[in-house]
């Protein structure tokens, strides 16, 4: 802990995002926090529950340097698979046993869900001395962020051919080619910058151009690297399987890039508060924010030393707030039903 204390102290206040629309003053968790946040959840000694969506080997590697840090504060680790079963499951157990897992990462509609609830702590009231954009909501903290990118089969299409904007992509030349996630996420997220008109309208569009519908963006980057479809809308952490196996795929980002921060938030029921806040924030930290990124290839937008930082310098981010959170729900459900009149997943 001694040294962790020692590196904190030396850290320089976090550069300013200079990503258009997208800046931040944050600063580094201080020392003096962290400390006292480990030495009460040290006191308490209770284990406590993790809830989020990675694959288990992924967050055992970001555990792993959690207990480097911290040896005594022990985590377990419970990953829930698709969208909407964190929000579900919470309740659930809320329900039936008045308590469930202490830290959940996941989307702001899933937080969101879960405040209105009643049923997370206000971290407003804490006193961690985070400013504003790492604690957008009083009951959020930002974790990781999944990035739309678009990907391409390098052998099927030629790099002069290669969309740069989402006019060449959203084209009729790509008919019957190009792929598409089951939910038209992406595109709510571009309506905060296109407008809602206009984002219908591309959606609109990309239906009419009978995309291939995959159930999770997995598959479709395994789909652009088989040939099955020449170029496709995914995520960046979907493709780094398929890029680092050395398949013929390639992706750029699109401006104005969509973006979905994924945030951690607090149980009321927390058997141990001080322990969940400690990792949540060391998570925000660059050793945490690094170690996280390395394992699960989604990285914190908010903390320079990632590489999903420094991939978004220079690009609009397309992303609603936590305070239009229930807009972008809304359109989620708007947009996804457009689509599904469209193609048939596969």
């Amino acid at each position: 802990m001694k040294k962790f204390r020692t590196r904190l102290k030396a850290l320089a206040p976090v550069l300013a995002m200079a990503a258009a629309g997208f800046c931040t003053g944050a600063h580094a968790q201080s020392a003096e926090v962290m400390d006292r946040l480990a030495k009460a959840a040290v006191a308490n000694g209770q284990q406590i529950t993790w809830y989020e969506s990675s694959p288990e080997d992924q967050i055992a590697k970001v555990l792993k340097g959690f207990a480097k840090e911290y040896p005594d504060v022990k985590v377990r680790y419970v990953r829930l698979v698709g969208g909407n079963e964190l929000a579900s499951r919470v309740i659930q157990e809320e329900q039936a046993s008045g308590k469930s897992a202490d830290v959940l990462t996941g989307g702001p509609d899933h937080l969101w869900q879960l405040h209105n609830r009643g049923l997370l702590k206000d971290l407003s009231a804490e006193n961690l001395g985070l400013p504003e954009k790492l604690l957008p909501a009083s009951y959020a903290v930002p974790t990781t962020a999944s990035v739309y990118v678009q990907i391409w089969n390098t052998g099927l299409v030629k790099e002069a051919d290669v969309p740069t904007t989402w006019d060449q992509l959203i084209d009729p030349k790509w008919n019957g080619k190009i792929g598409s996630w089951v939910r038209a996420a992406a595109f709510a997220q571009l309506a905060s910058k296109w407008g809602e008109e206009k984002a219908e309208k591309e959606l609109r569009e990309l239906v009419t151009m009978k995309p291939y519908l995959f159930k999770s963006t997995f598959p479709l980057a395994q789909g652009v690297a088989s040939g099955e479809v020449d170029i496709a809308i995914g995520f960046y952490h979907s493709m780094q399987p398929v890029l680092k196996a050395g398949a013929p795929v390639n992706f750029r980002l699109l401006d104005p890039t969509p973006m979905h921060t994924i945030s951690s938030g607090i149980t009321k029921s927390s058997v141990n508060p001080d322990a969940a806040m400690l990792l949540a924030l060391w998570l925000m930290t660059d050793e945490g924010a690094k170690i996280y990124e390395s394992a699960t290839s989604r990285g914190n937008p908010l903390v320079p030393s990632t590489e999903t930082y420094k991939m978004l310098q220079g690009k609009e981010v397309a992303e609603w707030s936590f305070d239009d959170t229930e807009k972008l729900a809304g359109l989620n459900e708007k947009y996804n039903a457009i689509l599904a009149d469209g193609p048939k997943a596969r």
